[in-house]
Parts: structure tokens; C-alpha cells; sequence
């Protein structure tokens, strides 16, 4: 999906775990969010710097630092642990989980660092929050992701296996983008009426919050046409196999 589909997607579900925690802290709830917007467009280090928009510009130096940061390790890991061949441009490194799961031990490893310098000011809660957010981000755009023609490679280097979708962002004819962000607001406005209307723990809210965000997820799924899709070589030899 396109930068800004992310970002706002992303963040109309953020917002309900934000909501909820802020009953509790309102300066942890807004870490959270912070976290999560970030983490919402990381995976992107195929985009290509913008000429105009500030915003957009903005967003691209947060993929070039965490590009930057993470890609080289990643790709020595792959290389020299695992014996895996990858390129540090492929865009399949941070659209799968273990791309995923490299980004949020590297950059929260950095966060803590950074915290023991502050660890006068900050809380453990605090701490833990903007890696929270940020690995709910990283797991959101992978979502969003795989409702796309060009999909996600969730299990590479290891295996070039695809989950696609059948929406391609910059169609103009195609409206299903369009009805998620109605989606998405639709569930995070219940959501809201149903924090202000009962007086839960806070650990209640959080795990509605969960399931809202699972509902939103759940109907880009199903309008999406999400379907698995085999390597070239693969998909012949299963094709062999349910012939014979």
C-alpha cells in the first residue's frame, strides 16, 4: 500500500490501544501511537525520496535511518549465520517475519540503549512502550500488505512462498482502500462509546482493543481475495503431485 494508507490505517488502529491505555497514562498511550506510526512505514526501504511534500520526506528519513541501522546486520546475519544470499535493496527483507522480527530486536535494542541514558526520567513502562508500538506497526503494515497484487514473502530468505491479495493501491476504480478507512473508523468510533460507556481495568480495554483491531484486520482479508502463492518450481511439482 501507499505510504499514507499505512500511516492512517495503521494509526486508526493504534488509536483504540492508545484510548485504552490512556485511562492508565496518557504519556504512555502517546508513545505507544509514536511507536507505532514509525514502525508503520520502516518496512518500506524501497521508497524513493519525494521532491515536494515535507510529511513525505519526513517519513522517508525514518526508513533511511532504520534502513541504515538494520539492513547490514540483517543481511550479515543471513550471509554468514545462515548461509543465505540476500540483497540489502530487496524490499522482501522487511515484508517478512523474520525481517520483521530482525528490525524490532535491533531498533529496541537501540531504544534501550538510549534509555539508559535517560533512565533519570524514564519508567520501565515507558521503556517498553515505544517498542510495543513499534512492533505493532511492523506487524500492521504486514497486514495491510498482504491484501496487495505484490503481496508479502513472510517466511524469506528461508522460502520464496507469497500471500497476495487482489488490490492495487493506486487504482483509481478499486474503493475497497477506501471502505477500510470507513472500516477501521467505523470500529475504532465503537470502540471509543464503549471505553466512555463501561469502566473496565485497564487490561479489559486492551484486550478489546485487540479484538477490534483484529476485526479490522479480518475485513481487509476478506475483501481482499488473500491467496498463498507458490514459487514457480513448487507449484509445478504440486501440480505433478495432484495430477498423478
Amino acid at each position: 500500500m501507499l505510504t499514507r494508507h499505512h500511516v492512517v490505517l495503521g494509526l486508526l488502529c493504534s488509536f483504540m490501544i492508545g484510548s485504552a491505555i490512556a485511562e492508565y497514562d496518557p504519556v504512555l498511550a502517546v508513545l505507544v501511537i509514536m511507536g507505532c506510526g514509525i514502525g508503520l512505514i520502516l518496512p518500506d526501504i524501497h521508497m524513493k525520496r519525494p521532491r515536494t511534500s515535507m510529511l513525505r520526506t519526513a517519513a522517508w528519513g525514518i526508513v533511511q535511518a532504520g534502513k541504515w541501522c538494520c539492513i547490514p546486520l540483517m543481511c550479515m546475519l543471513y550471509r554468514r549465520l545462515l548461509k543465505t544470499a540476500c540483497e540489502p535493496g530487496d524490499k522482501r527483507l522487511t515484508h517478512s517475519v523474520p525481517g520483521i522480527v530482525c528490525y524490532f530486536v535491533i531498533l529496541s535494542g537501540i531504544v534501550c540503549v538510549l534509555s539508559l541514558l535517560l533512565e533519570n526520567y524514564l519508567t520501565a513502562p515507558m521503556v517498553m512502550a515505544v517498542p510495543g508500538g513499534l512492533l505493532m506497526g511492523l506487524l500492521l503494515h504486514l497486514a495491510e500488505d498482504l491484501c496487495t497484487r505484490k503481496g508479502i514473502a513472510p517466511c524469506y530468505p528461508f522460502n520464496e512462498m507469497k500471500i497476495v491479495g487482489s488490490i492495487r493501491p493506486c487504482d483509481i476504480f478499486d474503493n475497497r482502500i477506501f471502505r477500510f478507512h470507513i472500516y477501521h473508523g467505523m470500529v475504532l468510533f465503537c470502540f471509543l462509546v464503549f471505553l466512555y460507556a463501561v469502566h473496565w481495568p485497564v487490561s479489559g480495554l486492551i484486550g478489546i482493543s485487540f479484538l477490534g483491531i483484529g476485526i479490522c484486520i479480518a475485513s481487509m482479508v476478506c475483501l481482499s481475495e488473500v491467496r498463498i502463492e507458490l514459487p514457480d518450481n513448487k507449484a509445478h511439482e504440486s501440480g505433478d503431485v495432484t495430477a498423478a
